[in-house]
Parts: C-alpha cells; structure tokens; sequence
C-alpha cells in the first residue's frame, strides 16, 4: 500500500474516531507498520470495526484485524496446480511445455 492510500483510510477513520492522530509523525510511524498489507485489508478492517460499534480505535486490534484480512486475500489467489512429478521444478515446467517461472504463473492466471 502507498502511504497515500495509508492516508485516505487513516483520514476516514479520523473523521470517525477521535482518538486518530493525523500528525506527520503518526502518520509515518504507523505506516511503516501497515505498507506490507493491502489498501483493501486495512479500509476492510476499519470498517468492520466501525461497523461493529466502536467508540474507540484500538490500534493492536486495526493491526491484527488488517493482517488477517490481507493473509486472507493471499490465500484467496490462484496458485500454480501441483507438480505432475517429484524431480524439481526443471522438470515441472517441461512436462507442462513452460519456458520459465513466468511463463508458467501467466498462463496459469490467464486460465481463471
């Protein structure tokens, strides 16, 4: 996530949360904690929270929440189908007629 989109959401939630500091150094702080995860896993999170209430923003809550919801969109992806044989990854990409790794997850992407 860029730091603009870490501060379009975290402006959201300062609008609905007092206790949400939008100074320069917080901003930075928490960024450097939240870059990892998507845009869509923290305004998730944020919401849900919101949503269920919350009168108060925890942080350790925003941050467990938003690393599960981004962990859950990874899982969510598609992934290459299991190799056909044991003998490496050389071997994997021949008996499927891919030229590389890359070759491999684009046609693999392009099939859902």
């Amino acid at each position: 996530m860029t730091k603009q989109e870490f501060l379009s959401n975290w402006k959201w939630a300062s609008i609905r949360w007092n206790n949400v500091s939008l100074d320069k150094d917080t901003v930075s702080s928490l960024y450097e904690d939240y870059k990892g995860f998507s845009y869509n896993a923290l305004a998730k999170a944020l919401r849900l929270i919101y949503n269920n209430g919350a009168t108060y923003l925890e942080l350790p809550k925003v941050y467990k929440l938003t690393k599960d919801l981004h962990n859950d969109e990874l899982l969510s992806r598609p992934q290459l189908d299991q190799p056909k044989n044991v003998n490496g990854l050389n071997d994997y990409l021949k008996a499927n007629n891919f030229k590389s790794i890359k070759d491999a997850i684009r046609k693999n992407r392009s099939k859902k």
